[in-house]
């Protein structure tokens, strides 16, 4: 077939695809399209490479001045959408005390970083995805929102991502620097790729899952064979550009979706739930006398070193980086140890392939520990979410084990990636101001609505989802 039909039957269905959906619901108010475009961004390419800027979204050390623009306008249309619905900052501020010390830690880095300046440049940048968030958060039915945003952004980004790989292959293909071949779709990298079918796949699994619990409208039949045809898309895409990380990642999602349900129901669930974690706890323990994970890593196909990471990890390693407070916000690879590093492993570099290792060169062990304490807390509000017995519950659990996850392989944390906003999106604590003197009977109906959030206090009253 030749291209150009490929590309307007492709138009076709998505221009479809979205009429359906605006039939069965609609956005819930204008200020959802700045989430939808945030997502659409961060989940394909830079808008500058669109308009013959390339692929970096940060160019230079100034910035793409396109990029900057449009995060800049998204972020501050965030902030005037927030005002508007009279956020409660600092209510917000005490709710999430360990992300936000992490965030003044990197604000305050800007200080012994070489780039002074630009790192908090890129931090703001970076804190958009905060504020896009609660934009979703503050909406007055923040799931249906949340599905809507994401299933509608998966319309544009699974058909074109095909589209590209089969008829452009100038966009949708690439040679790894080993000179294989590589597919990246909307994407400027095949892990990038995989993690757009990884968290995208999974909200489209909840809406798919909210549509079987209803199954009572007039279209449901068309509704469902949309979401199992973008399902199969995304299975395609994911087989296409084979990345074990988001294979690994996916497998762990879609069987939380089984397993989370149960484990909720449970009379001493919460015991069973810690009996696993400690479980894998013990195996990573394990595993440097047994080399558990390095086998699992070969059954995917993969060597021990992880596609050589294991190398890259240990010359930034050997960098004479602070210890204690790192090289400062997203600094170490344009210092002067980040490009000895890059000479030293020979390939040009922005990312050390390791969340950890990557807060380690910019935080040092204070950013570990934050980062730590980050994990930590999300991981609590995750965990009483999943005991709620939602969808969405399981969502936030779900994402929680997969950014940590992701991050041993991919770094991803602080780093504008999907991942990374979904996280913080589910796991955000958030408690609408204008709810906390609610009346005894609304009140009473918050604890069986409270499948918002899960951890929800019974004072605090969320509108039904």
């Amino acid at each position: 077939m030749p291209p150009s039909i490929a590309r307007f039957l492709c138009l076709c269905f998505i221009a479809w695809l979205f009429r359906k959906d605006r039939l069965q619901r609609s956005f819930s108010s204008p200020a959802l399209w700045i989430p939808f475009c945030w997502l659409g961004i961060i989940g394909s390419r830079p808008v500058s490479y669109w308009f013959g800027g390339g692929d970096s979204s940060d160019d230079d050390l100034g910035g793409n001045p396109i990029n900057t623009v449009i995060f800049a306008a998204l972020t501050f249309g965030a902030i005037a959408v927030l005002q508007r619905r009279s956020f409660d900052w600092w209510g917000f501020f005490r709710s999430n005390r360990a992300l936000m010390a992490i965030y003044l830690f990197f604000a305050v880095s800007a200080v012994w970083s070489p780039l002074g300046i630009i790192a908090l440049k890129r931090l703001f940048k970076d804190f958009g995805t905060v504020l896009v968030g609660l934009v979703l958060l503050t909406e007055q039915d923040p799931q249906a929102a949340i599905r809507t945003v994401f299933v509608r952004v998966s319309y544009l980004l699974f058909p074109l991502s095909v589209l590209v790989i089969k008829y452009y292959p100038n966009i949708g293909r690439c040679m790894t620097h080993d000179g294989f071949p590589m597919f990246t779709g909307l994407t400027t990298q095949k892990n990038s790729l995989g993690e757009t079918v990884v968290v995208f796949g999974l909200m489209i699994l909840w809406d798919l899952l909210e549509f079987l619990k209803d199954g009572n409208t007039k279209w449901w039949k068309t509704e469902m064979l949309i979401r199992y045809g973008l399902l199969a898309m995304g299975l395609w895409l994911l087989h296409e550009c084979d990345s074990v990380t988001s294979m690994i990642c996916l497998m762990v999602g879609a069987f939380i979706f089984w397993a989370g349900g149960r484990v909720a129901r449970m009379p001493n669930g919460r015991m069973v739930l810690a009996g696993c974690l400690l479980g894998v706890l013990c195996l990573a323990g394990l595993n440097g006398t047994f080399q558990i994970f390095d086998r699992i890593t070969e059954a995917f196909g993969r060597n021990p070193t992880l596609t050589d990471r294991t190398f890259i990890w240990h010359d930034v390693l050997a960098q004479d980086t602070n210890p204690l407070i790192g090289c400062g916000f997203y600094s170490f690879w344009d210092s002067s140890e980040g490009q000895a590093a890059i000479d030293l492993i020979g390939v040009p570099l922005n990312e050390a392939h390791n969340g950890y290792l990557e807060i380690y060169l910019n935080g040092g062990w204070v950013g570990v520990a934050l980062l730590a304490f980050l994990l930590l807390a999300a991981g609590t509000r995750a965990i009483n979410r999943l005991f709620t017995g939602s969808y969405f519950g399981r969502l936030a659990f779900i994402f929680w084990i997969i950014a940590i996850i992701f991050n041993n392989s991919e770094s991803d944390f602080f780093m504008l990636g999907s991942i990374w906003f979904t996280f913080l999106l589910l796991t955000m604590e958030y408690v609408p101001q204008k709810q906390e003197a609610e009346e005894p009977a609304q009140v009473l109906e918050t604890t069986n609505n409270s499948a918002r959030f899960g951890d929800t206090p019974p004072h605090v009253h969320y509108p039904a989802s």
